[in-house]
């Protein structure tokens, strides 16, 4: 009886700590990477979005975008935990980001449920 309730336990610590992979509230994971995905070198396969001319861009996870606003660029890779509308003030460089510019991050085709 004590092995089996110690198993029990065991298995839904483990369960616990598998699907709590970052605190409620936080844009950090554990490992100390953002929630959001990482900052991306500009590449050919880049989405690219010009901050000027709207206030949102809808993506799917996996993309990188490279954002312009005037001669300044910035890259990320979107890799965000429950597909999530991201505010591009959070990952972009101080001062980069219009106020209230929205990033819609949807599932790609390679991920379950898409």
């Amino acid at each position: 009886m004590t092995s089996t309730l110690a198993l029990v336990i065991t298995l839904l610590s483990a369960a616990g700590a598998a699907t709590n992979t970052y605190a409620a509230g936080s844009e950090q994971l554990r490992n100390g990477k953002s929630v959001y995905g990482a900052q991306a070198a500009d590449g050919p396969d880049a989405i690219k979005t010009d901050l000027t001319k709207s206030r949102y861009i809808n993506v799917r996870c996996g993309d990188t975008v490279t954002f312009v606003r005037g001669d300044k660029t910035f890259s990320w890779k979107f890799e965000s935990l429950g597909h999530r509308a991201v505010p591009l003030q959070k990952i972009a460089p101080v001062g980069f980001a219009p106020d209230n510019y929205m990033v819609y991050v949807a599932r790609n085709e390679g991920e379950r449920g898409a």
